[in-house]
């Protein structure tokens, strides 16, 4: 077991922060904020600057890993996504200072320390997502070449999701370096696949993923059983009115998850789920299915390119709008101008 004081931190000190950052963080309550620009590390300013994701290491609050991520940074200042092909690595030793899941892309052999003992090779599988631990020190040594995507889910949209979905003001999550989990896998590979289209979806679609995560870790991976709220029914349909009021008035804007949510006065959480139960969809994709449904009309008037449609209906650019188009639809933009 790597000791605190390998990281270049003393024991009583790591011991405290240990403390702040998982025992408090981990209760929903009074959230303690690490510190944004340690004296120790001049990089961190930089770091909170770009909205990487941070951990604790070399004495300061740094990057999670020493090299640049792979692409463009997450638009979402709550979903921060970071992919990352690295080469054979050196011994890292870090503790997480926000809730981190990891999604192995290209599988390495990767050397973990136990109790000082020989450290026994952990070979990982492609498609398996590690919960990382915020409550002690992580040491690793990866052996070959590996691509793995980091996401940090926000303390924010745990928070809700625990008072939502299974009501408890304290919940603790199991971490695991192999968790089996094809729901998570999915949303992670979604993630990777939205990061590579540059993210051209959106904040909605990055709002509706880091919910979903929030809610398949508190209802799935706390360290004690839950009972989830089942919540019957849908919303009123005085809600339902005001929220489709707001998506048909704003298709042409990129709106969050939360915008929606403030049209019914509940959490983002709630506001999801009932949604879905009313709607029979996610707030992402009945959104998306409108702006199809106003582009059809749209095209309908020559003087408009495909170009003016997509950007009037929300698409920021037209081979996005036009991978959707076809997919609702069956034919592109420009075939279905044809054909009218």
């Amino acid at each position: 077991m790597v000791t605190a004081a390998s990281s270049g931190i003393g024991l009583d000190v790591a011991k405290k922060l240990i403390v702040k950052g998982y025992r408090m963080v981990s209760s929903f309550r009074n959230i303690t904020q690490y510190p944004s620009n340690p004296s120790s590390s001049g990089d961190a300013k930089t770091a909170q600057g770009q909205n990487r994701i941070l951990a604790l290491k070399d004495g300061g609050i740094q990057p999670l890993m020493g090299k640049t991520p792979v692409g463009r940074p997450s638009p979402s200042p709550s979903l921060l996504v970071e992919r990352f092909d690295l080469e054979t690595s050196y011994w890292q030793t870090h503790l997480h200072t926000d809730q981190v899941v990891a999604l192995c892309l290209k599988p390495p052999i990767t050397e973990h320390p136990q109790k000082g003992e020989c450290a026994p090779e952990s070979p990982l599988v492609q498609g398996q997502v590690a919960i990382c631990d915020r409550n002690d020190w992580q040491s690793f040594y990866m052996r070959a070449r590996t691509s793995f995507l980091c996401a940090r889910i926000s303390d924010s949209a745990l928070e809700e999701a625990a008072h939502s979905l299974v009501d408890l003001d304290h919940l603790e999550l199991q971490s695991t370096p192999q968790a089996d989990d094809p729901r998570m896998t999915s949303l992670l590979y979604a993630l990777e696949a939205e990061r590579e289209r540059e993210y051209s979806s959106g904040r909605l679609f990055l709002d509706s993923v880091e919910a979903a995560i929030a809610a398949l870790l508190v209802t799935s991976h706390g360290t004690t059983p839950t009972k989830p709220l089942f919540r019957w029914g849908g919303l009123p349909p005085h809600r339902i009115r005001r929220v489709l009021e707001f998506m048909h008035a704003n298709l042409d804007k990129q709106v969050s998850l939360e915008d929606l949510a403030a049209c019914t006065d509940l959490s983002t959480s709630h506001f999801s789920h009932q949604f879905r139960a009313s709607m029979g969809a996610s707030p992402y994709k009945y959104m998306v299915t409108l702006r199809i449904e106003q582009s059809k009309q749209m095209l309908r008037n020559s003087r408009l390119s495909v170009l003016d449609v997509a950007l009037r209906v929300g698409f920021e650019n037209p081979q996005h709008f036009a991978t959707v188009f076809r997919r609702i639809a069956g034919v592109t933009p420009s075939g279905y101008r044809r054909q009218l």
